[in-house]
C-alpha cells in the first residue's frame, strides 16, 4: 500500500485518469463604485472593495468560463462605473464572462449600464449555453423588471422549454437572489418556481449572490426539504469584493458557512459529476467536495462525508480494465462499489469522522473479489490522496486506518 499526500491546489483536481472537463469560476457582489471612499484607485482596503484582488485570483485559476452572480458593479450599475471599476478588475476576463444582473444593476433604469456594458453576452436578461458537456442557465431574479418569476411567467416558461430541449444534461443554473440563505436577506420564496422547474427538469446546481458571504447547502427541494438523491445543491457566493456581512439566522440544510474571506467558487465540471472549491483571495481552499450530477453518463465515484471525500476505483482482469461504479446503497459515511454487475458488489468503503477523538478522518475498506484493483480516496478540501493497490488473485486484508486524513 502506498499513500500520496498532495497539497497544491492544482493537484486537488487530479482525480483518476484524465477525462474531458471544464473549470468554471463564480462570484457576485463585486466592484465598488469609483466614487466610494474605500475604492482607493481600485485596490480597496483590507475589508472593502476587493474587486482587484478577487479578479487577480479568478485570472490565476485560468477558468474556461466566469459566472457573474449579480451586483457586479455598485452602487447603481452605471455604465461609467462599469467602464472604470469593473472593466479594470473582472472585466479583464473578457469573453469568458457570463453575467447575471443583480438588484444594483436595476438602480439604473432598465439596467441600462449592465446591458450596454455586456452587450450580446447579457442577451435579454436570461439565456443558456453549453460548455464541456454541461448546460448552463442564467436567470434574471429581479422579478418585477423581468416580467415575473412565478410559474407561468415568461421567464419560467422559457426555462421549462429550455430544460426540455437539453434533457439529460448535467445542468447548472445561476441568478442573483438566493432561494435559501442564512445571510442578511434570508430565504426568499419568490424563487420557488425557478427551483421547482429546475428540479423537475433534472438540474443539479444553483449559484447565487446577494448575501455577502459564502454558504453551501445540502441538496433540497424548493421548500427546504432535504433530498440527497434528486435535490438541487445551492451555493451562495457573494464574496466577489464589495464587502462581507455576518450570518443572521441559519437556514435548514446549510452545511458550510464562511464570512471572513473574499474569494471565488471554483468548479470542475466533468461527465457525470462535479468538484467544488471555495478559494479565498489568499489562495487557500476553505471548502471543497465532489458530487454526481443527474446527467446520463452516471458517476464512477462515491462521495462520502457530505461530499468531502471522493472514493473511486479502477479494476483490471484478463487484459481488460474499467471503472468501479457506486451502488445505490451508499449512505453519508459508507457505500459499496461494483465492477461488472450492480447486484454483485466488490468493495465496501467507509469514512468516519474521528476529528473529536484523534483529529483525523478514518478510512475503512474491504473487498469480496480476487480481481485486481486500485482504490483511491481524495479529500476534496485539502487535496490529500490515499491510494490502495490490490494485485489480481490476492486476498485483501481489510483496511482500518484511523489516521488516514487529518481533519484540518
Amino acid at each position: 500500500m502506498s499513500r500520496a499526500i498532495v497539497f497544491a491546489i492544482a493537484a486537488i483536481w487530479a482525480f483518476g485518469p484524465a477525462v474531458a472537463q471544464v473549470t468554471v469560476v463564480a462570484a457576485g457582489d463585486i466592484a465598488c463604485d469609483p466614487g466610494d471612499s474605500a475604492y482607493n484607485g481600485g485596490s480597496g482596503t483590507p475589508a472593502l472593495c476587493r474587486q482587484r484582488a478577487t479578479s487577480d485570483l479568478a485570472m490565476a485559476l485560468a477558468p474556461d468560463a466566469v459566472l457573474l452572480l449579480g451586483d457586479n458593479q455598485y452602487d447603481f450599475g452605471a455604465l461609467s462605473a462599469y467602464q472604470t471599476a469593473f472593466a479594470t478588475s473582472w472585466g479583464r476576463l473578457g469573453a469568458k464572462l457570463r453575467p447575471a444582473p443583480g438588484n444594483h444593476e436595476y438602480l439604473t433604469a432598465g439596467a441600462a449600464g449592465y446591458f450596454a456594458y455586456f452587450g450580446a453576452a447579457a442577451a435579454n436578461g436570461h439565456y443558456s449555453f453549453d460548455l464541456g458537456g454541461w448546460h448552463f442557465v442564467s436567470l434574471d431574479s429581479n422579478c418585477a423588471q423581468a416580467g415575473g418569476c412565478s410559474k407561468g411567467s415568461p421567464q419560467e416558461k422559457w426555462l421549462r422549454q429550455d430544460l426540455a430541449a437539453h434533457a439529460g444534461m448535467c445542468t447548472l443554473a445561476y441568478w442573483h437572489h438566493p432561494r435559501f440563505s442564512s445571510g442578511l436577506h434570508g430565504d426568499d420564496a419568490a424563487y420557488v418556481s425557478f427551483w421547482q422547474t429546475l428540479q423537475e427538469g433534472g438540474a443539479d446546481v444553483v449559484l447565487n449572490g446577494h448575501d455577502h458571504d459564502y454558504e453551501r447547502f445540502a441538496p433540497q427541494d424548493a421548500f427546504g426539504t432535504a433530498e440527497p438523491a434528486r435535490g438541487l445543491r445551492e451555493f451562495v457566493v457573494g464574496t466577489g469584493g464589495r464587502e462581507l456581512r455576518p450570518f443572521v439566522q441559519i437556514s435548514a440544510n446549510s452545511v458550510r458557512r464562511l464570512v471572513n474571506d473574499f474569494g471565488v467558487l471554483r468548479l470542475r465540471l466533468r461527465a457525470g459529476g462535479y468538484d467544488w472549491q471555495f478559494v479565498t483571495e489568499k489562495g487557500t481552499v476553505a471548502d471543497g467536495g465532489s458530487a454526481p450530477c443527474q446527467g446520463p453518463e452516471g458517476e464512477t465515484a462515491l462521495m462520502l462525508a457530505d461530499g468531502r471525500f471522493r472514493i473511486s476505483a479502477t479494476w483490471r482482469h484478463d487484459g481488460l480494465a474499467g471503472s468501479a461504479r457506486p451502488g445505490p446503497e451508499a449512505t453519508a459515511s459508507a457505500g459499496v462499489m461494483w465492477f461488472f454487475d450492480s447486484s454483485n458488489w466488490e468493495l465496501l468503503v467507509k469514512v468516519i469522522d474521528g476529528c473529536a477523538l484523534n483529529g483525523h478522518y478514518w478510512l475503512f475498506a474491504s473487498a469480496t473479489t480476487n480481481v485486481g484493483f486500485t482504490l483511491e480516496a481524495v479529500d476534496g478540501q485539502s487535496g490529500r490522496e490515499y491510494r490502495l493497490e490490490q494485485a489480481p488473485d490476492a486476498v485483501m486484508k481489510p483496511l482500518q486506518d484511523t489516521s488516514a486524513f487529518p481533519c484540518d
